[in-house]
């Protein structure tokens, strides 16, 4: 044993010397490639922030991306919501194979995949109105600093140069971008129209709308800006009105759309048994996942019914 190891010790320590020697020999080469990697990879990172402001994607995924705010990272949320189908194909077979129900793994999990990909669309979605909501609520502070820079003077690129430091975010990243692709040599109208595909609120079409009438026909544009604003808001009061309005309403569906589950939970602490065996019936599993997503389709209905867009 003794002597095995000896032999292995040492055959270890001549391949790292041999390894040791080579390495040092192409130390320089290996350090030439090395900083050519990096600065190609610098490069064509700077290519795509470039190809950013110059071409939008138009794909679905893309228009969803950019509505919030994570265009830059197109690649790695495609690599996610590939991720999250292949879950969600696999969480359904799960459930599947835990309901006692093996042979139906397969189609569930056949079932699972678009479900996974509905779902991961859907949270896009909600990042996406989240930040939506917010420039909606910034948008009349930031036409006010609008207003106030083009009765001063200001031409466009001065205003969006302004607005790209003062105005709040996430607004502020939507003008700065606007500025960059403005200095990048687009037209103003491609940069408006791209902002108004990225800022999905009907306030910044109609801002958008009434700068291209007034390019085209002349006119005040500091006036129409202002009106503008003002429309924004009193419309803002008339939503805070009607959501006082429906607050009930609202309270009232939540309630609903609980208390299945509410009396189903207490049922089952209060007496075990008597839900149990309904719980250990294959059939009956189906039947609960079935009622489950029905009674959740109800409560989205009835939140629906309480909700309106101003």
């Amino acid at each position: 044993m003794s002597v095995g190891a000896i032999v292995f010790v040492f055959v270890l320590l001549a391949g790292l010397i041999v390894m040791a020697a080579t390495r040092s020999q192409w130390a320089d080469e290996l350090s030439r490639l090395g900083k050519h990697q990096r600065k190609m990879l610098e490069k064509n990172q700077e290519s795509v922030e470039i190809d950013i402001f110059l071409k939008q994607r138009t794909g679905y995924l893309s228009r969803l991306l950019s509505q919030a705010g994570l265009e830059s990272r197109y690649d790695e949320i495609r690599t996610q919501w590939i991720v999250a189908s292949i879950a969600g194909g696999g969480v359904l077979a799960l459930v599947a194979v835990l309901c006692g129900l093996p042979e139906a793994a397969i189609p569930a999990f056949i079932v699972g995949v678009p479900i996974g990909m509905g779902c991961f669309v859907q949270y896009l979605g909600f990042l996406a109105k989240q930040r939506q909501d917010r420039m909606t609520a910034q948008l009349p502070q930031v036409l006010e600093t609008m207003v106030s820079a083009l009765r001063a003077g200001s031409p466009v690129m001065e205003v969006f140069k302004v607005l790209s430091e003062v105005a709040p975010e996430p607004i502020r990243a939507e003008f700065k971008r606007g500025l960059v692709s403005l200095q990048l040599g687009k037209p103003f109208r491609d940069c408006m129209s791209e902002m108004a595909t990225r800022i999905r609120t009907p306030d910044f079409n109609l801002l958008t709308k009434a700068i291209f009438i007034s390019q085209d026909v002349g006119g005040n544009l500091a006036d129409v800006v202002a009106c503008i604003a003002e429309a924004i808001r009193e419309r803002f009061k008339l939503r805070d009105f009607m959501n006082s309005l429906t607050a009930q309403g609202k309270a009232t569906a939540m309630f609903i759309g609980c208390l299945p589950y509410g009396i189903t939970l207490m049922t089952y602490l209060a007496s075990p048994g008597y839900i149990i065996p309904f719980l250990n019936h294959p059939i009956a599993r189906i039947v609960l996942i079935a009622l489950v997503i029905w009674e959740a389709f109800g409560f989205w209905i009835l939140m629906k019914m309480t909700t309106f867009e101003v």
